[in-house]
């Protein structure tokens, strides 16, 4: 159901600190470094905040580190924050798929799902790294999918077990890239990794995988759906035969101008804070945060996709929105969506009450996450399959 007319409209407070507070010791000697804000206490999901209190309120903030490097990636939140999709979807451990192949091309990797019972066998290597074929009765649609970290975290075994219960569940070979990352590789090198494994996916895949290119979906979550947005724009540039079927964004990163106060409303919101999407902002965008005439390309739409004009985004396909209602990009979200329906573009969007910008990530085990996961197979369906009869009901699914 499209539920995109609800507006989250959380308290907040005018002399909110970007900064992290100090820990806090408590009964059991464990230090609190993301204490849950009292308002927060009857908004959010019950589920959500009985995980928050036995578990992520004792991790450290990123952005809490007195220094960043690469090791840093293996912090417990790092590593909690780009983990995605707890299983099948019934809770029951991740999905079975047929074949599961890493490649590599000439500046990132890309991993590629295969539906079970699709009948792999090899059919020699190329296309970027002795990868193997598939031989299936027809051609499979494609998930193309950006993994979500703040362009900072995550990688190819980010969001693993969703895009498994996908590839599955849909009937859809999906491709994952492991696009680099910031501070080591700021802004526009993951935006140029995802043109590059787009090439490779429209010239070079189809030689190996059974893929069928009138049916291809691009989806992300959080910075991964802001590269996602953006690579529908600059793919409808640069190549405009191609024609994807579906945008599949989960809490995106849509607007890089924003600030607290000023496109920013859920200043409480756990997990993503203003002051850790500051700090990801900084290391994916090094010169400087907000709107500064400076710093151009913070106000360029292939960073903040809600700056393109219409005439680009109205080139868009029919896109599925997934909003966290106490997220703290829910706003820009559902702005973007109403840009994206001003420009003709058939847009859905499901706003999830009670959750946060970790619905994906813990989807493990919030029931509410499951529900997304679930939403989002059926939005795969619908633009794959449209003339089938539901894939959920009539197809055999996930077996643990």
């Amino acid at each position: 159901m499209d539920n995109a007319q609800y507006h989250p409209h959380p308290p907040h407070s005018n002399t909110y600190a970007n900064t992290t507070p100090p820990a806090e010791p408590t009964n059991n000697n464990l230090l609190i470094y993301q204490p849950l804000h009292p308002t927060m206490r009857t908004l959010l999901d019950p589920e959500y905040i009985a995980f928050h209190d036995s578990c992520i309120q004792y991790l450290v903030p990123d952005e809490h580190l007195h220094s960043w490097n690469s090791p840093s990636r293996s912090s417990p939140l790092s590593t909690l924050s780009e983990g995605g999709g707890g299983g099948n979807g019934n809770g029951n451990g991740p999905c079975r798929v047929g074949l599961v192949r890493d490649v590599q091309l000439e500046r990132c990797r890309v991993r590629i799902f295969v539906p079970a019972g699709s009948n792999c066998s090899s059919t020699g290597g190329g296309g970027g790294g002795g990868e193997q074929g598939v031989v299936v009765p027809g051609k499979y649609p494609v998930l193309y999918w950006l993994h979500g970290g703040g362009w900072v975290t995550g990688g190819l075994d980010s969001e693993n077990d969703f895009l498994m219960y996908l590839c599955q569940t849909s009937q859809c070979i999906v491709v994952t890239i492991d696009y680099r990352l910031a501070p080591e590789f700021p802004y526009p090198n993951a935006a140029e990794d995802a043109v590059e494994a787009l090439v490779w996916l429209l010239k070079e895949a189809p030689k190996y995988y059974a893929m069928d290119l009138e049916r291809v979906a691009i989806g992300g979550t959080c910075a991964g759906g802001n590269l996602a947005a953006v690579l529908v724009l600059e793919a409808a540039c640069l190549f405009p035969s191609f024609k994807p079927v579906l945008m599949l964004l989960i809490v995106p990163v849509i607007d890089n101008t924003a600030l607290p106060g000023e496109g920013w409303y859920n200043l409480h919101s756990p997990w993503l804070t203003p002051a850790r999407m500051l700090w990801y902002r900084r290391m994916y965008l090094p010169h400087g945060n907000g709107r500064d005439e400076r710093y151009p390309e913070r106000e360029n739409w292939q960073t903040s996709p809600n700056l393109a004009p219409s005439k680009i985004l109205s080139r868009c396909p029919p896109t599925w929105l997934a909003v966290a209602e106490y997220d703290l990009l829910a706003t820009e979200a559902l702005a973007f969506s109403s840009q994206l329906r001003a420009s003709g573009v058939q847009t859905t969007v499901k706003v999830y009450p009670g959750s946060t910008h970790a619905i994906l990530a813990l989807s493990g085990v919030l029931s509410k996450g499951r529900e997304l996961m679930l939403d989002a197979a059926q939005a795969l369906n619908s633009a794959f399959w449209p003339i089938r009869m539901d894939p959920l009901l009539g197809w055999t699914l996930c077996s643990s």
